[in-house]
């Protein structure tokens, strides 16, 4: 049974299938595994004279991962090197095999002698669940999880199973690559923006998010909520009873899609992207970094930054974004990428590219004049409101605002357009711009680059712009014939950009695909 939801837009949201991961969401075998992997290690490390395996050694480089793979990953972290042996070889401390087998060996001897722990809240739901229609999997690295479901009683709970078993069998890759809730949705017959993911793991949910999952909810079991949201949950809950999946807000948010869904099996986008190269354009804020309450905090991850530099070594990369070039070039720090500040009034890039706009002398003394009017009325009239001075236009975010001072901040800028002609308003995701009233965007600024770079007489260029906010709706319609638009997340009003992508992950994700695709060709 498909889940459909008519929204306000009188749009469509579906929600076929539920994937859950097994240990520390269904059942409580994450304790059980910690202990097993604690013990052997301990045993282990004393003979090297190390310090005992720790609850934060196990979250960073065991939890979530398939056995031997966790067992690799933190004897590196402890600079330890051993020969990686065979699945066949013994229980003992010789090779990384052997360790992973050591552990097992004490995993099941804790299962036969304790049995197994579920989650009341976890069963009770997805009992509930599954008599509403959803279908269900559930997914595990360990190679043991038919047995714990079979000791639990709640094998009859799942449609399918995708475990260490099974990826042995189909040679599937481990977390924090997505193929095993991949190979779950395609046994359930569904695609996995239409599917829900349950992780409690750090692996789990970067996984949940480079399959492009419609929603990825982080399980805090550990009340470790901030590290699962950094690491890609879309939402995190405590406790299964807290989550409402008919909640408009999260069906709005996170499968209501504003274009065509971008996921891995889109065979039609990813051969278009392969038959004429792409030039990529990017927006800042919402496409390259999450969108926080203050601008200053928009601070490029460190995964994020090395996912550029090296798209950039095979592609034309551009941001064209409403911060000052300074700003962005300072935050990305990528010297071969081409920079358009100010919605591209101020253009630079390699080999002394170099654009900017000929009425700057004349925009700028006059913003200088509105800035400190807008400043005093704010300052006097709303509180939590907030200035960003670019070099071409004034920003007012309200994002931390009063809700009365939305209304406020409207009716200011309106009064400033009327006492300064020659001006004309902005608008995104809880900001309000004050902008010179020419005929320049980002959509002239993407039509520059490619003219500068001679990518517009090339018919084999494909020009791609990635971005969040209504602003990159000038840039989506300026190559919606010759090119591709790809909208992240959402912004409520009509789009230009034929296809979507949720968040900031996914956009990562996308670009790894990409270059994994021409690393093919």
């Amino acid at each position: 049974m498909t889940h459909r939801y008519q929204n306000k837009r009188k749009e469509f949201t579906e929600i076929e299938s539920l994937i859950f991961d097994l240990d520390g969401v269904i059942t409580q075998t994450r304790k059980t595994h910690q202990k097993a992997w604690k013990e052997m290690f301990d045993r282990f490390l004393v003979k090297n004279k190390q310090e005992g395996l720790s609850q934060n050694d196990y979250q960073e480089y065991i939890d979530g991962k398939p056995r031997y793979q966790g067992v690799k990953s933190f004897l590196d972290a402890r600079g330890i090197d051993l020969p990686w042996g065979s699945v066949k070889d013994a229980p003992g401390f010789d090779t990384v095999c052997a360790l992973g087998n050591m552990k097992n060996k004490m995993f099941h001897e804790i299962i036969d002698r304790e049995g197994v722990e579920v989650y009341s809240d976890a069963i009770q739901q997805l009992k509930k669940w599954r008599e509403e229609g959803y279908k269900t999997a559930i997914v595990s690295s360990s190679k043991n999880c038919r047995k714990i479901i079979e000791v639990a009683g709640i094998a009859d709970l799942f449609d399918t199973r995708v475990d260490g078993t099974v990826s042995e069998e189909l040679g599937l890759k481990g977390k924090p690559d997505p193929d095993i809730f991949v190979e779950a949705a395609q046994r359930l017959g569904v695609n996995p923006e239409n599917s829900v993911v349950f992780e409690d793991a750090i692996s789990g949910v970067q996984a949940g998010q480079e399959g492009f999952f419609g929603l990825v909810v982080g399980v805090s079991r550990l009340k470790n909520q901030d590290i699962l949201r950094e690491n890609g949950a879309d939402i995190v809950i405590e406790d299964f009873n807290d989550l409402d999946l008919t909640d408009e807000t999260i069906l709005d948010e996170y499968f209501k899609r504003q274009g065509e869904p971008v996921f891995p099996s889109n065979e039609k986008l990813f051969k278009l992207l392969t038959q004429k190269k792409p030039a990529i354009f990017l927006d800042y804020d919402g496409t390259l970094t999450p969108i926080v309450s203050r601008p200053e905090d928009a601070i490029i991850s460190k995964e994020m930054k090395q996912t550029l530099e090296t798209l950039a070594n095979t592609f034309m990369v551009a941001i064209v974004t409403g911060r000052d070039k300074e700003d962005v070039e300072n935050l990305v720090g990528i010297k071969h990428l081409v920079y358009a500040g100010s919605h591209g009034y101020i253009i630079s890039g390699p080999d002394g590219l170099h654009m900017e706009h000929p009425d700057s002398e004349r925009i700028i003394p006059q913003l200088d004049k509105i800035e400190k009017e807008v400043e005093r009325e704010l300052q006097e009239n709303t509180q939590g409101t907030q200035v960003d001075r670019k070099r071409y236009a004034i920003g007012i975010h309200y994002r931390n605002a009063r809700p009365e001072d939305e209304k406020t901040v409207g009716d200011l800028v309106e009064n400033i357009l009327k006492k300064y002609p020659g001006h004309k308003k902005g608008e995104g995701k809880k900001i309000v711009e004050i902008k010179p009233d020419i005929d320049w965007h980002k959509g002239k600024a993407v039509e520059w680059i490619m003219d500068a770079l001679n990518l517009s007489s090339k018919e084999n260029i494909l020009p791609v712009f990635i971005g969040d906010d209504l602003t990159d709706e000038d840039a989506f319609r300026a190559i919606e014939k010759e090119g591709v638009g790809i909208l992240v997340g959402g912004h409520g009003q009509q789009t230009a950009a034929k296809y979507a992508l949720k968040n900031v992950f996914q956009v990562k994700a996308f670009f790894k695909k990409l270059m994994e695709i021409y690393d093919e060709v």
